[in-house]
């Protein structure tokens, strides 16, 4: 007999209820879905296209984060870098998505999970990201300063930079700068190689 404020339920609806209240505290602990910051917004809504198109489309986006104060940059990265940044990047430069999957420190396995989940890359990941689109910001602002107008027409600005990311640097005791991403003081001291190599570029 059920004792006092206790119901008697069926094995079988008891076992439900159990499911229930398990689902409930699940859900009552997993994150809330992060918010798209308005940085990638503008970017996934022009997404889809490729070929040259690709190209127009990493380019602004890399000078709203030449432009971006560095709070925003902050924000942006802490709401998540959509998983489609990677594919533009890719499509973008010619490299196959697994040589940026690479550089960003993420298996291909999670990240085809987090596309499926249309969750956004994890955190270091996306650090790195990051790192890549400001250093390409510093070296177009580098080249605008001190390039030829003419020349700059026809460089490949972001070709030349992901053939550059995977080579051995001196400067660099030998490392890559891809490897030197992983944390603000290694991404100090690319852009220091870069600041070096101002004038030099696109000869």
């Amino acid at each position: 007999m059920a004792t006092t404020g206790e119901v008697n339920l069926p094995h079988r609806s008891r076992r439900a209820a159990e499911k229930l209240a398990a689902k409930g505290v699940e859900e009552r602990t997993q994150p809330a879905a992060r918010k798209m910051h308005f940085l990638w917004a503008k970017q996934m809504g022009q997404a889809g296209s490729v070929g040259k198109t690709s190209l127009f489309q990493l380019r602004a986006l890399v000078e709203r984060v030449r432009e971006a104060p560095g709070v925003e940059l902050y924000d942006a990265v802490e709401a998540g870098v959509p998983t489609d940044i990677v594919k533009l990047i890719a499509k973008a430069t010619g490299e196959p998505a697994s040589v940026i999957m690479g550089l960003a420190g993420v298996s291909q396995t999670t990240f085809v999970r987090n596309e499926a989940a249309n969750r956004p890359l994890p955190d270091v990941a996306g650090h790195r990201i990051m790192a890549y689109l400001r250093l390409l910001a510093t070296l177009r602002r580098m080249l605008d300063e001190s390039g030829d107008p003419e020349q700059m027409k026809t460089f490949d600005l972001e070709g030349w930079f992901a053939r550059w990311v995977h080579e051995k640097l001196p400067e660099l005791g030998n490392k890559t700068p891809a490897d030197l991403l992983r944390n603000p003081e290694g991404q100090r001291a690319v852009e220091q190689v870069l600041e070096r190599m101002r004038g030099g570029l696109a000869a």
